[in-house]
């Protein structure tokens, strides 16, 4: 290994160490009603009829309870053998994934992992609050576990936006069945039920969160791959759309009772950041019980209108997913925001056309500064709410817009570029 690989490996312990506040690439996955009562009848022959959510018209097959495909047989939807490993329900038949859960849900050891949670809050009185928690795991690049942290928590009725960011050097616990991430800021615990316990802390805000999963993941890309811009390779990825959130806010020590929703992504692989000009990353959570994820990576650093690749997932209210491209979503800002922080200048409200769907919506967002300047990478990540047109009828709903490569390019994530092109030297695998 010569010098400079030296030199940039013992800046980039010495800088992660300092700054801490706390103390194997695989191509597979890593190891994964309402009842309708007649009320008239009598009680013992209820237990005989079809309930109204058994019964079946012109539909053919469906996702039915635990992912299990159902066919349409005599008008009452039948069972059908369930998906085995290593395939899920989408639209009544199984599909490939790349993906199995619990164990891919657990740190792997890849070059880059983040884990993400955002939602949006209310208390009693209807104030509307929104959180993030984010790990990022820089695995095992150069040896080190190096983890950054952002906890962010924006109260709507007075546009206060605290932010943390936090770095930690230490091994992640990394029990396939369960989910352990910690800092001394914030925290993360998932037995096996799906049920997340988050606790952050920024400046004068805090929270204490209970969220459960009762949706199930989603596969981007359809099994759970997607491509990192045409400048890089793949990565695994999935969300958890609609996860509901009850707890505890606390604004200057005093506890507010929340409740709400919140959205999940976890993100992982041997792709390099580095190459990455910027990404507008959209999260939307329908009136109707529908979601949608849309990814833009960008082109041209001088243009934000020019476009790399962009990709999305559409789940509709029964649970099915459709993959969205560039071709199916049209994204117009609509305004802009200058941060007086980091100089970066922020597209700021937007119009959104999925037209195969008939959605037409407007994005819009009542506190504008929502940035999170950082030492290795700025990037603007907000609460929003939408209103606007779906399939003929008045829609809406809530979600999180996330706004990367529009500041610049802090010193530290400069000189870990440098770390990078350097380390292409040592025998590691970076692109699988």
């Amino acid at each position: 290994m010569g010098a400079r690989v030296w030199l940039h490996l013992v800046l980039a312990v010495l800088l992660v160490s300092t700054l801490a506040c706390g103390g194997d690439d695989d191509d597979d996955a890593a190891s994964d009603d309402d009842v309708a009562v007649d009320d008239d009848a009598d009680d013992d022959d209820t237990s005989d009829d079809d309930t109204d959510d058994d019964l079946c018209g012109g539909e053919a097959l469906r996702c039915g309870a635990g992912d299990v495909p159902e066919e349409c047989v005599e008008g009452v939807w039948t069972p059908l053998e369930p998906c085995p490993r290593l395939q899920y329900c989408n639209f009544g038949e199984c599909v490939n994934t790349l993906i199995e859960f619990p164990a891919d849900e657990a740190p792997h050891r890849n070059l880059i992992e983040w884990w993400y949670w955002t939602g949006n809050l209310h208390d009693a009185d209807g104030n509307i609050y929104g959180f993030e928690l984010t790990f990022f795991y820089g695995a095992r690049l150069l040896g080190i576990p190096a983890w950054m942290i952002h906890v962010g928590i924006v109260d709507e009725q007075t546009g206060e936006h605290d932010s943390l960011v936090e770095f930690s050097v230490h091994f992640p616990d990394e029990t396939p069945t369960e989910l352990h991430l910690a800092t001394p800021s914030a925290s993360v615990d998932r037995g096996a039920d799906y049920v997340y316990e988050l606790s952050g802390v920024a400046d004068t805000h805090a929270y204490d969160l209970t969220l459960t999963d009762t949706q199930g993941p989603t596969y981007h890309g359809g099994n759970g791959s997607i491509r990192m811009s045409s400048r890089t390779v793949d990565s695994f990825y999935y969300s958890r759309m609609r996860i509901d959130v009850e707890g505890t806010l606390y604004k200057d020590g005093a506890p507010i009772d929340v409740t709400g929703e919140a959205w999940m992504d976890h993100q992982w692989g041997g792709f390099n950041p580095f190459v990455l000009i910027g990404w507008d990353w959209f999260s939307m959570q329908f009136e109707d019980g529908s979601e949608i994820m849309y990814f833009i990576f960008r082109g041209d650093e001088d243009d934000p209108s020019v476009i790399d690749m962009a990709l999305g997932s559409y789940v509709d209210p029964n649970g099915d997913q459709t993959i969205l491209s560039m071709h199916d979503v049209e994204v117009t800002p609509l305004d802009s925001w200058s941060s007086e922080v980091t100089g970066g200048v922020y597209p700021l409200n937007w119009n959104f056309v999925v037209e195969d769907l008939g959605i037409d919506v407007d994005i819009t967002t009542s506190v504008p500064d929502q940035e999170f300047p950082n030492p290795m990478w700025n990037y603007w990540e907000g609460m929003v709410r939408f209103d606007g047109v779906k399939e003929g009828g008045p829609t809406g709903g809530m979600g999180f817009v996330e706004l990367s490569g529009y500041a610049g390019r802090p010193a530290l994530w400069k000189l870990f570029e440098d770390v990078w092109e350097s380390a292409k030297a040592l025998p590691l695998s970076f692109d699988e």
